[in-house]
C-alpha cells in the first residue's frame, strides 16, 4: 500500500522547482503546437493570396479558371452573344440537328454543312462545362482572336493565341513579361529551310514564371511573309502531367 501511494503521489512529492519546470515545459510545448499551426495556416493564406493577386490574364482569361468562369463572358463572334446561350439554343433546334445527321450520311451537302457547322463545337463546349477534358476553338471565345483554350477537369490548362500578322515581336515580348511580373525570357532562333533551299530564321521567346510556361514563336511563310506571332500559354503541373502520363503508357522504342 505503502507502494502504490508513493507511486501515485510521485508528482506531489517531487520538489517544487520539478514540478514548474514541467509545467513550463508542456506549456512551452502546447504554445510552439499552437504557433506552428498558426504559421502554417499563415502561409497557407498568404499563398492564396499571393496566387490571386499574381493572376495573369491573356485576353481576358486565366489559366486555372474554370469552365464556368471561362464561359461566362465568352461570346462568339456572329452572333455577338455569350457562347453559353448560343450553343444551348442552337443544340435545341430540331432543324440544326436534322442537318447534322443528313450532312454525316452525305458529307458533300454543303447545305446540310452550313447548317450544321457548329455542332461539333457546342458540344466541345458543353464537354468543357461537364469536366471533360477538350480543346475548344476560339470561334466560341472571340475574345481570343485566333486560336484555341484547352480544359481539363473543368480548367483551363492551355491557351493558344495566333496573334496577327504585323504584330511586333519584340513588343509581344515585352507586353508578356510585363505580365509575368517582369520574369525575363530565353531567347532562341530557330531556322527552317524550304524545300527549293530558302532559308528562314524565327525568334523565339521561352517564360517558365508563376506556375506558368509560355512560348512565342514568329510566325513566317516563305512565300507571304510574316504570319503573325504564336503565343501558347499553359499551366506548368499540367504539362508535367501530361508528359509523365504519355511517358506511362507510351510503347518502347527499343522492345
Amino acid at each position: 500500500m505503502a507502494e502504490k501511494a508513493e507511486s501515485e503521489g510521485g508528482l506531489r512529492h517531487r520538489p517544487v522547482s520539478t514540478v514548474h519546470k514541467i509545467a513550463e515545459a508542456e506549456e512551452q510545448s502546447l504554445c510552439w503546437r499552437r504557433t506552428t499551426v498558426s504559421a502554417h495556416l499563415m502561409a497557407l493564406l498568404l499563398g492564396f493570396l499571393c496566387s490571386v493577386a499574381s493572376a495573369q490574364v491573356f485576353k481576358g482569361h486565366t489559366i486555372g479558371e474554370t469552365a464556368q468562369q471561362f464561359f461566362s463572358i465568352a461570346t462568339m463572334a456572329e452572333p455577338k452573344t455569350l457562347t453559353t446561350q448560343y450553343c444551348k439554343d442552337y443544340l435545341a433546334n430540331p432543324k440544326v440537328l436534322k442537318a447534322y445527321d443528313k450532312a454525316k450520311a452525305h458529307p458533300d451537302d454543303t447545305r446540310a454543312l452550313l447548317q450544321s457547322k457548329d455542332v461539333n463545337g457546342c458540344r466541345d463546349v458543353q464537354s468543357a462545362l461537364d469536366g471533360k477534358d477538350v480543346r475548344v476553338d476560339a470561334r466560341y471565345a472571340t475574345e481570343l482572336g485566333r486560336g484555341w483554350a484547352e480544359f481539363h477537369h473543368s480548367r483551363l490548362v492551355i491557351l493558344r493565341l495566333t496573334l496577327r500578322a504585323g504584330t511586333p515581336f519584340e513588343d509581344v515580348v515585352a507586353d508578356i513579361g510585363k505580365e509575368l511580373g517582369g520574369a525575363e525570357p530565353t531567347k532562341t532562333l530557330v531556322t527552317r529551310q524550304a524545300e527549293v533551299g530558302g532559308i528562314s530564321q524565327e525568334r523565339r521567346a521561352n517564360w517558365n514564371a508563376n506556375n506558368l510556361q509560355v512560348e512565342a514563336d514568329e510566325m513566317k511563310d516563305f512565300e507571304y511573309g510574316d504570319m503573325g506571332v504564336a503565343v501558347v500559354v499553359a499551366a506548368s503541373e499540367y504539362l508535367k502531367e501530361k508528359e509523365a502520363t504519355r511517358e506511362a503508357t507510351r510503347p518502347s522504342t527499343i522492345h
